[in-house]
């Protein structure tokens, strides 16, 4: 399996008219695998029907949701964790209503080792759409 990529120039941020200019490799060329076509792919590797593979990762997405909002986190083993994170504004004093500063909730996902490793070292080809 092969890591397509391109450089792409980038100016320095806060510096007007850009600075100096260095070069980044990213990823691209990237295709979206739809959850149907997940199923195929993991219906061909187990013993498990498409249906019961869709019908346990849809229930997946809406339990998740659920588990996070009562403040579990979800850890699935060798595939990774899923926490709730807060964005919150910041108080110069501790506050009954800290609730207020709250901006926000945001889904979080680490990768377990095990799958952090698994794509640690691919092999790389530079895409023909690179300008560079």
């Amino acid at each position: 399996m092969t890591v397509k990529y391109r450089l792409v120039k980038q100016a320095t941020p806060g510096v007007k008219g850009g600075g100096h200019y260095k070069y980044y490799a990213r990823a691209c060329d990237r295709r979206k695998i739809t959850l149907d076509e997940l199923a195929d792919m993991l219906e061909k590797r187990s013993s498990l029907s498409r249906g019961d593979i869709i019908g346990t990762l849809v229930g997946m997405i809406d339990l998740i949701p659920d588990l996070l909002l009562n403040n579990h986190t979800i850890e699935l083993g060798q595939l990774g964790t899923f926490s709730l994170n807060l964005k919150s504004h910041a108080s110069e004093e501790p506050r009954t209503d800290g609730f207020r500063l709250i901006k926000s909730a945001d889904i979080s996902f680490r990768p377990s080792p095990r799958l952090k490793q698994a794509v640690k070292y691919p092999d790389y080809t530079k895409s023909k759409t690179s300008d560079y």
